[in-house]
């Protein structure tokens, strides 16, 4: 196995097993108060990420067979699964993430193949297409970036670093692809690094994880600072 991709299912592993120790204890009070994410409530959250273990499911069998599968039958099968299953008691809500998530490291485990890794499915909403070696990293950035939507004392600077410099990366080069925005750059402090969107402009600074919240919509902007307004940047993905 390719050793990025070996390190990848490492850090999902480990990611995974700090949510499960936030999530352990939720009572049945808790998974029913609301999220960070409007309109959702934790048990939403909860539910999302169980159903998005299960997608990531029928790509790596996509991966391992060579036959299209697609993530999800569809966006509003997708969202009624979640609205169906939200609503579940924590017990069972727990439960739901742990065991979908070990069917996935067990299919994980089980394409032992780097030809399987190479091989190109389509991913999320936008149906993007990326190898199969990339379901490690993006199945992280779910388990990461939901943690902290649960509002569970679990916030932006809890992000492991090297996820936020990954993410600042992906997320500043996607923008560089939009016809329709302005080109800034983003600056962290204490020289902690840069990130160029499109043609460069306005110097957008602060902490890396306060930049990467900003960019990812779960912010306006708290902690950064620009002598300029922050560009509108539009839901993220």
């Amino acid at each position: 196995m390719d050793r990025q991709v070996a390190d990848d299912i490492e850090a999902l592993t480990a990611s995974t097993r700090t949510l499960q120790r936030t999530i352990a204890d939720l009572t049945d009070e808790q998974v029913g108060t609301p999220s960070l994410l409007p309109g959702w409530t934790r048990g939403h959250v909860l539910t999302h990420l169980a159903r998005n273990a299960d997608g990531f499911l029928n790509l790596l069998a996509w991966a391992r067979t060579g036959v299209e599968q697609p993530m999800y039958v569809s966006q509003e099968s997708r969202a009624a699964d979640i609205e169906a299953g939200a609503h579940r008691t924590a017990a069972d809500l727990i439960a739901d993430v742990q065991e979908s998530q070990d069917r996935l490291a067990a299919a994980i485990a089980d394409l032992d193949d780097d030809e399987y890794w190479r091989r190109v499915v389509r991913v999320g909403k936008a149906d993007r297409e990326r190898p199969a070696a990339q379901i490690p990293m993006i199945r992280r950035v779910e388990v990461e970036v939901h943690h902290v939507d649960l509002d569970l004392d679990y916030t932006l600077a809890h992000l492991p670093t090297d996820l936020v410099t990954a993410m600042l990366t992906d997320i500043t080069h996607d923008l560089s692809t939009r016809d329709d925005l302005a080109g800034f750059v983003l600056v962290a402090n204490d020289d902690e690094g840069t990130w160029v969107v499109g043609d460069g402009g306005a110097e957008i600074t602060g902490t890396p994880p306060s930049l990467l919240g900003w960019l990812l919509g779960r912010t306006q902007g708290i902690g950064l600072h620009s002598d300029e307004p922050l560009p509108d940047l539009g839901p993220w993905r």
